[in-house]
């Protein structure tokens, strides 16, 4: 009786420990991803440390990740871009994953909305700007 008693605190013990790590807001991987990418059909996605500004305005909290596919940013919600418009945020249907052309510091963002792709371009960093 007492084992399973200290073996379930010994469970509870490390899932306590461990649940920082799992609901971090901070992105899981450093990849040199903070700047500015635009595209002319929409706007400008910026990426600061963790949160995602929409042409300057709606921001969206995201984690830079990597599978078999290549390195991602994906955001906590929906983001999809809506040509002349802007972005499309919306709770309730499934986030997509963002993709980067490369890590460490991408170049480009490549977000689909439906099946046509749309390409972000880094912006070069104006100046006082990190």
């Amino acid at each position: 009786m007492w084992r399973w008693m200290i073996a379930g605190a010994v469970v509870a013990a490390a899932l306590v420990l461990a649940m920082p790590g799992l609901f971090s807001r901070q992105p899981s991987l450093k990849a040199g991803e903070n700047g500015i990418f635009a595209n002319d059909c929409c706007g400008t996605v910026e990426l600061v440390d963790g949160k995602m500004l929409l042409n300057g305005g709606q921001a969206v909290r995201y984690i830079v990740g990597k599978d078999a596919e290549g390195a991602y940013v994906l955001p906590r919600t929906f983001v999809g871009a809506v040509p002349d418009w802007g972005f499309d945020v919306d709770g309730t249907r499934s986030v997509r994953k963002l993709r980067l052309d490369r890590m460490p510091v991408p170049t480009k963002i490549m977000l689909y909305q439906g099946l046509s792709p749309y390409i972000f371009v880094r912006q070069a960093q104006r100046p006082g700007r990190r």
